[in-house]
């Protein structure tokens, strides 16, 4: 709105002074073609902002995920927005890019966000035990973010080369400290594992010779020694 009145304001001004608007729209149009091309991204980032401010889709305090980057709007301008990252860095975002990239907004509709961490054990483990543990270790953490409605969830995902991968999913009502809910499961989770004697799986790599050749390396090591 204050972009439209300072256009009609100006429109009527030149008018006032007896200026032809029409012939200056006429004498400037070959001009405006060519500082349009000049000004293609600005003109793109400045129709984008009246996008967003007409929609509402972002706005100050959202948690956004921008090209991989989890910030916090602070301020949404005309032609950029004004964003701070976890480590306290301050973005300039054109809004072009809020628009023409997918975008997650965290906190559009609400700020339920779901953690999710994998961990994988050795075959030989008892499942069951590995499970239940696994719960347990969700449910007291997820305590500290409870979110009314929301239960913890353990699931096992696949078979790996060296594990069996389960993923256990808590949630949280702040996504801008997901990080410190994922690193507390983490950290419960190789504690309890620990007092339980469960092995956490590492990748290992299990090398059989054939008997030709282990009898000839067996007839090397006797003629070296």
């Amino acid at each position: 709105m204050r972009y439209l009145v300072l256009i009609a304001g100006f429109g009527v001004a030149l008018d006032t002074a007896g200026i032809e608007l029409s012939a200056l729209f006429a004498a400037g149009a070959l001009f405006a073609v060519g500082l349009g091309f000049a000004m293609q991204s600005i003109a793109q980032s400045f129709v984008a902002g009246l996008i967003i401010l007409s929609e509402r889709s972002i706005k100050p305090g959202d948690i956004l995920n921008v090209e991989g980057q989890v910030v916090r709007v602070r301020d949404v301008g005309i032609r950029a927005s004004v964003a701070q990252t976890r480590d306290g860095e301050d973005l300039i975002i054109p809004n072009a890019v809020l628009i023409q990239t997918t975008v997650t907004n965290h906190t559009l509709r609400d700020s339920i966000y779901r953690i999710r961490v994998s961990v994988g054990v050795v075959y030989s483990s008892d499942m069951k035990v590995v499970k239940e543990t696994l719960m347990d270790v969700a449910k007291s953490v997820s305590e500290t973010y409870a979110v009314e409605g929301r239960a913890p969830q353990v699931v096992m995902t696949e078979f790996g080369n060296n594990s069996v991968n389960w993923e256990v999913a808590i949630w949280t009502n702040d996504p801008w400290q997901s990080r410190l809910a994922t690193s507390a499961l983490h950290e419960a989770i190789w504690w309890t594992f620990k007092e339980k004697n469960l092995v956490i799986a590492f990748p290992q790599l299990d090398i059989h010779f054939d008997p030709p050749l282990m009898a000839g390396l067996e007839r090397l090591a006797s003629s070296a020694a």
